[in-house]
């Protein structure tokens, strides 16, 4: 009932409620609501982890797979010189060099692209790599992105070209009308689009990754150093936690550990030499930029050390891979 309601009899006539005065300031003396307090978060503690011994565990990895230096780089929509490291856009190249061409298949003898540029005079100090110089990754447009089907650190569908000198003279560097167009009938399949900006990060280190194949034998030996029960492979742990820890990867890296989608191609002995990352680009899709291996992959090109040291880089392993 309303705050100047009168009660009526049943048979009384209806009683006229008085008008309330505009000029008076009815107030309420009604209780103050209760505060409520934010209750604080606890966090409960993750048994799985805790059972896994997963901080110590991985302790042990890195025991046995040191971190290695690496360089992270972060891809932008920004445009490019021919100067720049970036992926895709017009290549540093003189006049008077010959451009790479596909060796077989649908590209033999057709331009290959240029799939990724590094200036190497801008990275921040990376042990065992040159600190001069334009490090190129061409690739052809077919539908593996130029990855062999038997051989995979064969360049007859991808090339390395490092150049150690760099001309300064823009008259003398091929312009993009210059750059020579794919002429054949098939259809072009590329990792991405236009041109990005590869932006370099502090110097870090990095872990071994899970995918790497030297990961699981370090993690079954740390494993059994802590636990009565032991392990003989990585799937007879919970696989789940362990790679909810360790799978955040940069978009490109230069140096460091690897991440496959699939698998280790160094698990075939023939390819064991290839110890180093020479460059790994991630499928990236924020921020404009569209970057895709197939479903989610990536592409990895990985180089003996000793040849990396000697700047021979005629004998590089690629793979791409993905979901």
């Amino acid at each position: 009932m309303g705050l100047f309601d009168f009660f009526k009899k049943k048979d009384d006539a209806p009683v006229e409620r008085p008008k309330a005065d505009p000029s008076v300031d009815i107030k309420l003396d009604l209780p103050d609501e209760p505060s409520v307090k934010a209750e604080p978060v606890i966090e409960e503690p993750d048994t799985e982890k805790e059972d896994l011994k997963l901080d110590e565990v991985l302790a042990g990895v890195n025991k046995y797979c040191p971190p290695k230096p690496v360089v992270k780089f972060k891809v932008k929509k920004e445009a490019t010189t021919v100067f720049d490291s970036k992926i895709g856009g017009v290549p540093y190249f003189p006049k008077t060099m010959e451009y790479p061409r596909g060796k077989s298949f649908e590209f033999e003898d057709q331009p290959l692209v240029l799939l990724a540029q590094i200036n190497l005079s801008e990275l921040p100090e990376l042990p065992d790599f040159p600190h001069e110089g334009i490090l190129q990754f061409f690739i052809a447009g077919d539908d593996l992105y130029g990855m062999g089907t038997d051989d995979l650190d064969v360049q007859d569908s991808f090339r390395i070209i490092y150049h150690k000198e760099i001309i300064d003279d823009l008259s003398q560097l091929m312009t993009a009308d210059d750059i020579p167009q794919y002429s054949g009938e098939d259809e072009i399949y590329l990792p991405f689009e236009g041109e990005y900006k590869l932006i370099a990060q502090p110097a870090d280190k990095m872990p071994i990754t899970t995918s790497d194949y030297r990961f699981e034998g370090a993690f079954v030996s740390s494993y059994n150093e802590l636990h009565e029960t032991p392990i003989k492979q990585l799937w007879d742990v919970d696989c789940n936690v362990l790679y909810d820890d360790m799978d955040d990867f940069p978009d490109a890296i230069m140096g460091g550990y690897p991440m496959f989608t699939q698998s280790d191609p160094r698990e075939d002995s023939k390819y064991s030499i290839y110890d180093t990352v020479l460059f790994e680009l991630d499928s990236v899709y924020d921020d404009g930029v569209d970057i895709s291996w197939g479903d989610g992959g990536t592409g990895t090109f990985l180089i003996a050390r000793d040849a990396l040291l000697n700047c021979d880089f005629s004998k590089v392993l690629y793979n791409y891979d993905c979901m």
